[in-house]
């Protein structure tokens, strides 16, 4: 009896903190962007993932119809929080509380309604097909889906549990430049315009990461986006609350970082747990070029390693029940710079970081780009690309593995904190 009644103090503990920390559980930034707005014409789609589930990997999905790639939470098979599939279709979504109606709701959420669109889907149209069946049948999603596919389909849906609302990244009347971000609200739960402006967002949870990530695309817009603007400038921007990234950061002036930056209000954050990057294909390419450029950890202390369906085993250093090895080192490296109230990140080690980190990455970036042409050339084996992969995965594993061992050695080196002193007793004390 006191077991249950324990068991049950804790399960109304774990509920309340649910119900009170937005900043655990509901902080995913995302974008869905146009073929039209990208240097090189194909769709990309982005996702920074924020859950208290801080243990992710990526999997193949071989049971469905359609193969897949996705990430997930460590161990777990049942829900996909991003992927993408042999269609060259892809999927990611950001949380949106703002869409919940009254009464009880049967049906997937929004992991398992992206696993079995992972494996149903091969298009947008699929997709909002399948969206128009689960409107009678019942879903229990909450969410902003983002979709791109193999055709130059690019569009964003709010998905309540019976009906939604598409936003197409193609249509300039919606998305004038090409693109639509979302964090963690709903425009048509508030009535907002597609696009709202910080202005009209006001003080709403997620406003200053929405704002932020428009502000991003925007400087980019003129050049066109690219895979490695989103990767670099999208999953680790630092900014304040204001919008302006902080000095010393990736967006930011070329200053000394401030010794703290809080992250309450950032892109890449103490909650963040993986990013991905999709790089889809033009109409008439081979669907199986579409890329999920994978970043398991936060983003500031990790690095992007690509994937493909096509591959025949997923690399080691991004597979684990119980972890993702590259992740892992990530969660190490993050909690070593946390703050004590774990919302913020003492800055001392991130320029060694970053300095060791983002040139292995900007490698991987190189080899991979000219993999891919490589491949839209001349076409690859499946076992040329699984190759391909395992050697990137090795090189960014081989990099987290010596910052690893860098911090550690830096941990040794601090100096010993003193013993303790107590006041001398001055009183006897005897003992019979």
């Amino acid at each position: 009896m006191y077991a249950n009644r324990a068991s049950l103090i804790r399960m109304l503990i774990l509920l309340l903190i649910w119900k009170c920390s937005p900043l655990e559980l509901l902080a995913c930034t995302t974008a869905v962007i146009s073929g039209n707005a990208t240097a090189d014409g194909r769709p990309l789609l982005w996702k920074n993932r924020d859950t208290s589930a801080s243990h992710n990997e990526v999997i193949l999905l071989t049971a469905g119809p359609l193969r897949a790639v996705a990430v997930v939470n460590a161990g777990a098979r049942k829900s996909a929080w991003m992927g993408m599939n042999e269609a060259g279709f892809c999927i990611e979504n950001s949380l949106s509380k703002d869409l919940s109606i009254k009464g009880k709701k049967s049906g997937p959420a929004n992991g398992r309604f992206m696993k079995q669109a992972l494996q149903t889907c091969k298009t947008v149209a699929d997709f909002k097909k399948l969206l128009d069946e689960t409107n009678k049948t019942g879903r229990r999603t909450l969410s902003n889906f983002g979709v791109i596919d193999a055709q130059g389909g690019a569009a964003l849906f709010e998905t309540g549990p019976n009906s939604y609302t598409m936003f197409d990244a193609n249509d300039p009347a919606t998305a004038p430049h090409g693109y639509i971000v979302r964090s963690n609200f709903a425009t048509t739960a508030r009535d907002f315009p597609a696009n709202p402006t910080p202005e009209q967002l006001g003080k709403i949870y997620s406003a200053e990461r929405y704002s932020q990530a428009c502000s991003r695309l925007d400087l980019q817009k003129a050049k066109g986006i690219t895979v490695d603007y989103l990767i670099r400038n999208l999953t680790r921007d630092l900014s304040s609350k204001t919008g302006t990234p902080w000095p010393g950061t990736v967006n930011g002036s070329k200053q000394k970082l401030p010794a703290i930056i809080k992250t309450n209000n950032t892109i890449s954050r103490t909650t963040t747990v993986s990013a991905a990057v999709f790089q889809g294909v033009k109409p008439g390419e081979d669907p199986s070029l579409a890329t999920m450029w994978t970043i398991l950890g936060d983003p500031s202390f990790s690095i992007a390693v690509p994937c493909w369906v096509a591959v025949q085993d997923i690399a080691d250093p991004l597979a684990d029940d119980n972890g993702a090895a590259l992740g892992e080192i990530a969660i190490t490296l993050r909690a070593w710079s946390k703050t004590d109230d774990g919302k913020g990140i003492k800055t001392e080690y991130l320029p060694g970081i970053w300095s060791d980190l983002w040139p292995v990455e900007d490698q991987i970036l190189k080899l991979t780009q000219s993999f891919q042409q490589g491949r839209r050339e001349h076409g690859y084996s499946a076992d040329a690309i699984t190759r391909f992969h395992q050697k990137m995965a090795l090189l960014a594993m081989t990099a987290m593995q010596k910052e690893l061992r860098d911090m550690k050695q830096a941990a040794l080196a601090l100096p010993t904190p003193p013993p303790p002193r107590f006041a001398p007793v001055k009183k006897t004390i005897v003992i019979p």
